[in-house]
């Protein structure tokens, strides 16, 4: 074989090594992208209805500190919130389409979020910005901390 049959050959096995590379990235974003999935109105109100959340916090949360919380989802559109500083906050909840709309009596006006589910975590997005809440911990059934209002 000449060296100019060589560096054809060469080239023509870049090209082959380059474009399997291309694929196999494309095909693992698209894998990837499937495995993280905003949840439905129907999932978000199975999975929080009638249980205890807890949350680890960021600054957009709704007390605007960032650390541990619980929320208790009751099942009659009542929920209870122990802010990472301690206070108990009041609210309402619903679903409206795929986001959870809650009104907190001590922080009016918060908005709605998103559950976006990846594998077993569930991350909490405000709805309007974008950002990232919360990030869910775990559940319990019940009022597990058995807040009072």
């Amino acid at each position: 074989m000449s060296k100019s049959n060589l560096k054809e050959e060469d080239q023509k096995i870049m090209r082959s090594v380059a474009s399997a590379i291309i694929v196999t990235t494309g095909v693992a974003s698209l894998i990837g992208s499937a495995l993280a999935a905003d949840m439905t109105g129907a999932e978000i109100k199975a999975f929080l209805s009638g249980k205890t959340i807890y949350l680890e916090t960021t600054t957009a949360s709704v007390s605007g500190q960032a650390g541990q919380g619980v929320i208790y989802w009751v099942e009659d559109g009542t929920a209870l919130y122990k802010t990472p500083a301690g206070p108990i906050f009041h609210g309402k909840w619903e679903i409206k389409g795929n986001t959870n709309c809650t009104d907190w009596r001590e922080r009016p006006g918060t908005g709605c979020v998103r559950y976006d589910k990846t594998g077993d975590v569930v991350t909490v997005i405000d709805a309007a910005s974008g950002q990232a809440r919360a990030k869910i911990v775990k559940t319990a059934a019940g009022n597990a901390e058995k807040l009072a209002p």
